[in-house]
């Protein structure tokens, strides 16, 4: 297991004023709503008292690292870090819509905003936030950026942020399928997570003043490296240790998610165990999700699918698969000419996802 890479925390404190100082100074009547927002964020709790629950900032930290790869100039990495802001309150604002779509009740340890203050503010919440990223990103212009570079930024976020509700559309209709194949949750994946990634590298290569050719090349990098995150994320939802991870393994099986290793089986197991595989999925009434009852699969059959796993090989197929993303990020990354010293930078990072154990 690699260590935390200090990039994940070089900027942190430059990118959270940024998103700060995306929220207006003076606000009407209803200034819960914010308040809500910077619970989502992990700024206080939800009595409103400061707390520090934010999350890792990764895709803060690529936004950074992008720029760095483009130049060390101390004017162009403040230029970044309001991109920075922007991308990481996009980022939230899915998790607080996700929380409302899958029915979970806690994140990184809390409860959920809905669960606090129910669906339709939770609803307003994240809204509001994909307002407020916008508002970070024209902070750039204050820190010297060109009106048409802020424009060329915000129009590579738009685009990835609808690619990302798209990955999630599809990852929603796929818990009502079970012919879903690996090349379809490929592309799901390369929605849901690897879209807002590889903005986030192409936004600080953008701000940096990098070429169009640049930041689609680092584009391409982080949607690969988004596949290769779920894909970790789906090994370690199955085969992690409790303990590190911070919750329970085997979350996914029992929501009938259709994961990768879940994939590979439906596609490698003999077929008696395929085909039991497909009824024990189908077994359970509802898909999951609020407005579904009894949508998780029992104990004894998570056990089974779980073994099932482990006898045709998903654990060591997921890895590898997830190693073939790496490989592929760093050679996207290679294309983009990046200054030496965020290479090593980005492929720490890159190693840190390829490895986490949580």
């Amino acid at each position: 297991m690699s260590t935390t890479p200090a990039a994940l925390s070089r900027y942190r404190a430059m990118v959270q004023a940024e998103m700060r100082a995306s929220f207006p100074e003076a606000v009407s009547a209803v200034q819960p709503i914010y308040d809500f927002a910077r619970y989502a964020l992990g700024w206080q709790d939800e009595t409103g008292v400061s707390a520090d629950a934010s999350g890792k900032g990764a895709r803060a930290a690529l936004t950074m690292l992008g720029a760095e790869a483009i130049s060390q100039e101390s004017a162009a990495i403040q230029r970044a870090a309001a991109g920075a802001a922007a991308v990481e309150i996009v980022h939230n604002f899915s998790l607080v819509h996700d929380d409302v779509q899958d029915g979970d009740e806690e994140r990184r340890g809390r409860p959920t905003v809905w669960r606090l203050w129910g669906v339709a503010q939770a609803i307003n919440t994240g809204d509001l936030m994909r307002e407020l990223a916008d508002a970070a990103l024209r902070r750039a212009l204050m820190h010297g950026a060109a009106a048409s570079t802020v424009i060329a930024a915000g129009r590579r976020l738009n685009r990835a942020t609808m690619l990302m509700i798209e990955g999630q559309y599809l990852d929603l209709t796929f818990e009502r399928r079970m012919d879903v194949s690996v090349g379809e949750y490929l592309a799901m994946v390369e929605r849901k997570t690897g879209a807002m990634m590889g903005v986030s590298l192409a936004i600080g290569a953008v701000l940096a003043g990098g070429s169009e050719d640049q930041a689609d090349a680092l584009d391409r990098a982080g949607r690969r490296l988004g596949r290769c995150f779920q894909m970790r994320d789906d090994w370690l939802g199955i085969w992690a240790d409790p303990d590190a991870l911070g919750k329970p393994t085997d979350a996914d099986i029992r929501r009938r998610k259709k994961s990768f290793p879940i994939l590979y089986a439906l596609e490698h197991a003999p077929a008696a165990a395929r085909r039991q595989l497909v009824e024990t999925y189908e077994s359970a009434s509802g898909f999951g999700g609020m407005g579904d009852e009894g949508g998780e699969l029992p104990e004894a059959q998570v056990d089974w699918v779980h073994q099932l796993l482990g006898e045709v090989g998903a654990d060591a197929a997921t890895d590898d698969a997830a190693r073939v993303e790496y490989e592929a990020f760093r050679r996207e990354l290679s294309e983009a000419a990046p200054h030496e010293s965020a290479v090593a930078d980005l492929e720490e990072l890159a190693l840190f996802t390829l490895e986490r154990d949580r």
